[in-house]
């Protein structure tokens, strides 16, 4: 005799932190990679994140959206801290949040936000010095230089 499939929406509220209605609601099962809570949907035998199914247990049909979090939580449930949207908005609240990763930390730069002030300060210098020495393109240390790129190292 197989196990008993165990409803999800119950499942789903037993390993949720329900507070007030405006706080987070903290995911208490597992999680995935990037943090959010997972939840095996025994029914249709595969995992959904935690603030997909809440999303679309209380906002109806996702019909293609992604799940997005006004609170920035990835382990919140809570439905009024959800929302439907494309991948596009999703970018876009990212950013209005400036939350997207820049300079150093985005994981591909070659620059430290250090060589990036040496750079500035050389002006006087060629491009092909700073180019070999930081191992750059030319086109590189001009946006640097005329704060076309690394913007956010000149509010420092």
């Amino acid at each position: 005799m197989g196990r008993k499939k165990i409803d999800p929406v119950e499942k789903f509220w037993s390993r949720v932190d329900k507070r007030g209605p405006d706080e987070c609601w903290p995911w208490l099962g597992a999680l995935d990679k990037d943090g959010y809570g997972q939840i095996w949907n025994g029914f249709t035998g595969k995992a959904l994140r935690a603030h997909t199914f809440s999303a679309e247990l209380h906002l109806g049909e996702r019909n293609g959206r992604l799940v997005c979090h006004s609170c920035d939580n990835p382990q919140c449930s809570n439905p009024a801290h959800l929302f439907f949207g494309t991948q596009q908005d999703n970018m876009a609240d990212k950013v209005a949040k400036k939350r997207q990763a820049k300079g150093e930390s985005q994981g591909h730069s070659k620059l430290t936000e250090s060589d990036v002030e040496s750079i500035r300060k050389r002006k006087h210098e060629s491009y092909k010095t700073l180019c070999a020495e930081f191992n750059l393109a030319p086109s590189t240390v001009y946006r640097i230089w005329h704060g076309q790129s690394w913007n956010h190292a000149l509010a420092r």
